[in-house]
């Protein structure tokens, strides 16, 4: 069964950083992500670039039932290559990854659908794009114990004469076939771009919630 891969969209904004992991879902299941929740014009008008979308939330959609699985930390179960055999729709949270985790996924999406089925991938927070690598390599026959995983990303940038940045990601990632890190495209340009305009932001405005639309 070749199933449709959900992604509840539950940012309040679209920026580069959460489009680079939404696009690399898209390229690795093309024509098969549905962006659901999704409100706003704007974000219905660039999401809709890179799959379908629908604004109703996945909870109102009517398929609670068990050939939905959801992906959440906190399920009990580890996702196995049968799981997904037997889904026709694989939900992931989009969600950019708080540390400590939140439970996010849980609160917004798995405690309202009690008819679905939910795995975990590893108790650690995944990316967005990292999650949907693991979820590809399980649907091709591998067990999650087949895949290496690395457990936190330094980034390390010069942004001046003199001056570094250095970026911490408290996340996992899987480690693809050359033994590098399963990222999208640009990912660390973009996010160290993200960080330097976020905290220019903050200290502009005063406050931590920043909300930059691409």
């Amino acid at each position: 069964m070749s199933f449709i891969v959900v992604i509840e969209h539950l940012e309040p904004c679209i920026n580069k950083w959460i489009l680079a992991e939404y696009s690399y879902v898209a390229t690795l299941f093309p024509n098969r992500v549905l962006f659901t929740n999704v409100k706003k014009r704007r974000h219905l008008e660039v999401l809709s670039r890179l799959g379908s979308v629908e604004r109703r939330s996945v909870k109102e959609l009517g398929i609670d039932g068990p050939e939905t699985l959801i992906l959440d930390p906190r399920a009990e179960k580890e996702l196995q290559p049968q799981d997904l055999e037997t889904s026709k729709y694989v939900v992931i949270g989009g969600i950019m990854g708080s540390h400590p985790p939140e439970g996010r996924t849980w609160k917004y999406i798995t405690r309202f659908m009690k008819n679905s089925r939910a795995r975990n991938i590893g108790r650690y927070q995944f990316t967005i794009a990292g999650t949907a690598y693991v979820v590809k390599k399980v649907s091709e026959g591998y067990s999650l114990r087949d895949l290496r995983i690395v457990f936190g990303l330094t980034i390390e940038r010069e942004i001046g004469k003199g001056v570094s940045l250095s970026i911490y990601l408290p996340y996992a990632f899987p480690v693809d076939e050359n033994g590098d890190p399963v990222l999208p495209k640009n990912y660390i340009d973009i996010v160290a771009e993200y960080t330097v305009t976020y905290e220019q932001r903050v200290l502009s405005r005063g406050n931590d919630y920043v909300c930059e639309d691409s």
